[in-house]
């Protein structure tokens, strides 16, 4: 019975491993090997959850459209999905 009690301890703990790391911010750790798209998207995702987009990835989409006229969007994103800066102010200093 103690065994058992064990086990189910260190699964449980294990499982909480990889939803601890969902909520990392990809931009806030100095240097990380995630893409400004990666980083960007983890800054402004939920909506409300952002001073600079508080409405989320439609007011981020708007923002890149009127900045960019007449480029597609996947355009746009593919180019600064190619760009890793190391952090949120690196990547807004590349834009």
């Amino acid at each position: 019975m103690r065994k058992a009690i064990i086990v189910i301890g260190i699964v449980v703990g294990l499982m909480l491993i990889p939803a601890a790391a969902a909520f990392a911010d990809p931009g806030s750790h100095g240097s990380t090997p995630s893409s400004c798209v990666g980083i960007e998207s983890a800054g402004v995702s939920p909506k409300g959850s952002s001073d600079e987009f508080p409405g989320g990835h439609p007011q981020l989409n708007a923002f890149l459209r009127e900045t960019f006229p007449g480029t597609p969007l996947g355009a746009i994103i593919s180019e600064f999905a190619k760009v890793h800066a190391g952090s949120h102010e690196g990547c807004d200093a590349t834009g």
